[in-house]
């Protein structure tokens, strides 16, 4: 299988990008469904929130078998579903059908974010790992200046149009059954010369090698390793007892603050653009692309910025800028400057994901990786099927314009958590530079503090 190692990150990326392929998509065409539909302007983000709720409920599910399944036995299927799911969603009839093919389409999207963020976790350590997760979030970025656009020119054949773009993520199944490896659990696939050594408590040291050789003057071998693995047996408790690691609660917090404040922006900016300047679901695509161009820049950097600053401090910095540009975006009337608001929203919504994302791989216990992240992406459907919710609650009883207000005074609010929080998490947990093994000869491994 290595062989065919240079196709394994975009076919990574490519799952991410459909399974990411759900609000953005569908978000300006949302207004153009309620006369079809025959539904109530606060009511159509059910279309975007049971989809999410189905992912809520279901990560959780495979998460408990992520640890123990080989990766590609939990990701075909779940592939699989997604694609037919979303094109039974072109033929549905009312409102109530199109709202169960969702949710039935959600519940593939779940297994395919979980498998593709363990397969970042098991192809790649350290800073690798940061430059794969930019990768991502850059294939994803591309999603939100694709996917709105796309979404939009579709809808101008007829509402049910966009759901024919799912039918795509068949040929990716059989792309991907094909080409990427088939590691089992937490052990991995073992590819690129790299392992990963496991302390007492489960978390998972990068840079370290498991084939009993020693890298760089750090001499940890297979039988230690193995020793300590068998120590921690799986159990349909071991996800709760993660929660007692207050890094990765924290962590799975931040997964639901991301995206319970980005949807806001998913679901209520089309409204804003066709009440306030009369932009079609056309125009409102491309005005949401503007977001997902200044992610791809952003993405582009973020490794270099890892480097130099810490992922708390860098989270902390894009929950501000984000709700910042969120609660202007619903005070200004000026085209000009909500362009401006929309490159700065992307430049924090950049940030928050790709830190988000890279922290819960890091601070993860090795033994329980899959069950860690699938509750870490739970958090994050949680948040985008209680953001339509709660703010279309605010957008029936105060109007559109309190709706980016609250959602920026959230963001405000995690950001201060994000910084006052920084100096009680600093741990192991932080990167450490694999250049950084080869300075001592002892068999202790150095970490960069936050």
């Amino acid at each position: 299988m290595k062989k065919y190692e240079n196709t394994w990150l975009p076919i990574i990326c490519s799952i991410m990008f459909f399974a990411l392929a759900n609000g953005t998509l569908l978000g300006p065409v949302l207004p153009e469904m309620l006369g079809p539909l025959k539904t109530a302007e606060q009511d159509i983000g059910m279309v975007v929130a049971v989809f999410t709720l189905a992912t809520a409920l279901f990560t959780p599910v495979f998460g408990m078998f992520a640890d123990l399944l080989s990766r590609k036995t939990l990701l075909i299927p779940c592939l699989i579903l997604n694609g037919f799911a979303g094109l039974a969603c072109y033929f549905a009839p009312d409102f109530e059908t199109l709202l169960i093919f969702r949710f039935v389409q959600g519940i593939g999207a779940a297994g395919m974010l979980l498998v593709a963020m363990l397969l970042i976790g098991d192809l790649y350590p350290g800073h690798e790992r940061v430059h794969a997760t930019s990768r991502v979030g850059m294939t994803s970025a591309i999603g939100l200046v694709s996917f709105p656009v796309l979404g939009g020119l579709m809808a101008l054949k007829s509402w049910n149009f966009p759901f024919l773009f799912y039918g795509l993520v068949l040929p990716l199944a059989v792309f991907a059954a094909i080409l990427l490896p088939n590691g089992k659990g937490h052990e991995g696939p073992g590819v690129k010369g790299y392992g990963k050594k496991i302390d007492e408590k489960g978390t998972r040291l990068s840079g370290t090698e498991l084939n009993g050789t020693e890298l760089n003057g750090t001499g940890i071998n297979r039988k230690e390793n193995n020793g300590n693995e068998k120590k921690r047996k799986k159990s349909l408790l071991e996800p709760l007892s993660t929660l007692m690691d207050f890094k990765v609660l924290y962590a799975i917090f931040l997964g639901f603050a991301i995206f319970f404040l980005l949807f806001v922006i998913v679901i209520y900016l089309p409204f804003k653009l066709k009440t306030d300047f009369g932009y079609t679901s056309k125009e409102a695509g491309f005005a949401q692309g503007i977001i997902g161009i200044t992610v791809i820049f952003v993405s582009s950097r973020v490794k270099g910025l890892s480097l130099k600053y810490s992922l708390l401090s860098l989270t902390g910095a894009g929950f501000f800028l984000t709700a910042l540009a969120c609660g202007m975006i619903g005070l200004v009337n000026s085209k000009v400057v909500l362009v401006l608001l929309l490159m700065l929203f992307g430049i924090g919504g950049g940030l928050i994901q790709i830190m988000g994302d890279t922290l819960i791989l890091q601070v993860a216990p090795m033994a329980s990786m899959g069950s860690t992240v699938s509750l870490y992406n739970s958090m994050k459907y949680a948040g985008q099927t209680l953001s339509p919710v709660f703010f279309g609650f605010m957008l029936v009883r105060f109007g559109l314009k309190p709706v980016f207000l609250s959602g920026a005074g959230f963001g405000f609010v995690v950001a201060g958590m994000c910084w006052f929080l920084k100096g009680r998490l600093k741990t192991e947990h932080e990167y450490a530079h694999l250049e950084e093994h080869t300075k001592g000869k002892d068999s202790s491994l150095t970490f960069k503090n936050d």
